[in-house]
């Protein structure tokens, strides 16, 4: 005589419902670690765009001012705009127009969220109102204030130029 084993192969129900509730939360906790990974990766990558851009930008800035042809050169100084004739004799111009850095229509940043200069003499007093062509300009320093913004980063860099020719 045989025994007939009366067990069926499979799972139960109860079985079943532990597997999908044990894998809904190993997803869940896994997701909560990839999210985290992708909001690493965009501030790491925002952050390293505002400062790429605004080094970019200041180190043409610097470049260009430096250029500057005389003293009676400057055209135009305030605290967001300087303009100025440089050695070649092409007028060169920086200033921002809502949040683009511009220099002479060209865009040198965009995201802009601050854009300043200040002047200074020969002896570093700061000048409200520097002197401008056609008077020989009485700047000899200027600070430029540069704040850029990409995505939820922002990087500001503040830098000193004295013109070659002033």
């Amino acid at each position: 005589m045989q025994k007939h084993s009366t067990r069926r192969r499979g799972v139960t129900l109860i079985e079943l419902v532990v597997v999908i509730v044990l894998v809904g939360i190993l997803t869940g906790l896994g997701s909560l670690y990839l999210k985290e990974v992708i909001d690493l990766w965009n501030f790491v990558s925002f952050r390293s765009e505002a400062v790429s851009t605004t080094r970019v930008a200041v180190t043409r800035m610097l470049r260009q001012m430096r250029q500057v042809r005389n003293d009676t050169s400057v055209t135009f100084a305030n605290a967001t705009r300087f303009q100025f004739t440089d050695r070649s004799g092409a007028v060169v111009n920086f200033n921002l127009s809502g949040t683009t850095l511009l220099c002479n229509n060209n865009i040198l940043a965009e995201g802009v969220r601050n854009l300043s200069f200040t002047y200074m003499d020969n002896s570093g007093t700061l000048l409200l109102n520097p002197a401008v062509s056609p008077l020989a300009t009485n700047i000899r320093l200027i600070r430029i204030g540069l704040t850029v913004q990409a995505g939820t980063q922002s990087k500001t860099i503040s830098v000193q130029v004295a013109p070659r020719n002033l």
